[in-house]
């Protein structure tokens, strides 16, 4: 049998034919390996965001000291940190960023700083501002499923934005103008 179909194809190689194999009818139908509903994280960056910590406003060429006892405080912002599905966006941006991240940012400290306003276009006052890191990311929820003729296919349920402060104390001072 062996012999038979090494000749039947040395052949077919010689004369330039073509060998056509059978398929079963659903060969091309893969569908597809894992259907269901899923979230993960895209569109990720590090912002620093402006806290409640911040001395008076003053001129250009000023020198603002700033020395307080205060509690430092930032919570989560946009339509992925509400609903029910906020603990689990939480988790898999937490997760993603691989940085421990919480819906509120607060820390009791003697927060000590010194800069000199610049002169900036457009801008006449600045105050001293504590900014803290904190993850921007779009929450994007998807569905998986087997379409027609068993092509598998995504359909986005939602995509909501968020701004997440990063659980540890990540602070950066600077200069805010207005």
């Amino acid at each position: 049998m062996r012999r038979a179909l090494s000749t039947a194809l040395a052949a077919v190689i010689i004369s330039g034919g073509t060998i056509v194999a059978a398929a079963p009818a659903n060969a091309g139908v893969q569908g597809c390996d894992s259907t269901g509903t899923y979230i993960t994280i895209i569109n990720k960056k590090t912002v620093w965001k402006p806290t409640n910590i911040h001395s008076d406003w003053a001129r250009p060429g000023v020198t603002i000291s700033y020395a307080k006892n205060k509690t430092g405080s930032w919570t989560a912002t946009g339509t992925a940190t509400v609903g029910a599905e906020a603990g689990v966006i939480f988790a898999k941006a937490s997760t993603s960023f691989s940085v421990s991240l919480a819906k509120t940012w607060t820390k009791s400290d003697t927060w000590t700083y010194s800069a000199t306003v610049q002169r900036k276009a457009g801008k006449t006052k600045g105050r001293l501002m504590m900014y803290h890191d904190a993850k921007s990311f779009t929450a994007h929820k998807y569905r998986v499923f087997t379409g027609a003729g068993g092509v598998c296919k995504t359909q986005t349920v939602y995509k909501k934005p968020g701004i997440i402060p990063v659980k540890a104390n990540n602070n950066l001072w600077g200069i805010q103008y207005s």
